[in-house]
C-alpha cells in the first residue's frame, strides 16, 4: 500500500514539474502578460513575406541578440497581422503575419495585435516592443 501511495505521489510531482516547464517556456521577455512568449516575429527584407523568428531573451551563448535589440540596432521591423492573406506564418486569433503589405492592405491606425492575438489599441509605452505587430485590413 506504501509503495503504491509513493508511486503516485511521485506520478503526480512530476507531471506538476512539466506543466510548470511548459507555463515557463511561454513567459520570457515581455513586459506585459498578454504578449509574453519566446520568440518574436520580425522581418528584414523588402522581398519577404513570412517573417523570422528571434528570441525574446539570451537563454544561451549561441542568442547574440534578441528580438528587442534587433529592433532598437534598426533594419528590422515587425510584421503586420492581418486575416484575409493567408501566408506560413499564422498566429492565435485567426491572424496571419506578413512582412510587406500587398495594395490591396492597410495598416490600420491605433490598433496592435500581440503574438497571442489579442488586439490592443495603440499606446506610446509600446514603442520599441518586440511581439507587436501593426493590424492591416
Amino acid at each position: 500500500m506504501k509503495r503504491a501511495a509513493c508511486t503516485r505521489i511521485v506520478a503526480v510531482g512530476a507531471a506538476g514539474l512539466a506543466l510548470a516547464g511548459i507555463a515557463s517556456s511561454g513567459a520570457a521577455g515581455q513586459s506585459n502578460p498578454a504578449f509574453r512568449t519566446t520568440a518574436d516575429f520580425l522581418c528584414y527584407s523588402k522581398f519577404q513575406v513570412d517573417p523570422g523568428a528571434y528570441a525574446t531573451a539570451k537563454t544561451s551563448a549561441r542568442i547574440h541578440y534578441t528580438a528587442a535589440d534587433l529592433l532598437a540596432l534598426g533594419g528590422y521591423w515587425s510584421p503586420y497581422a492581418e486575416t484575409s492573406v493567408p501566408t506560413s506564418t499564422r498566429i492565435s486569433g485567426g491572424y496571419y503575419l506578413i512582412c510587406n503589405l500587398p495594395a490591396s492592405l492597410t495598416p490600420v491606425q491605433g490598433r496592435v495585435v500581440t503574438q497571442k492575438g489579442a488586439l490592443l489599441s495603440w499606446s506610446p509605452k509600446y514603442t520599441g516592443e518586440a511581439g507587436l505587430y501593426p493590424e492591416a485590413a
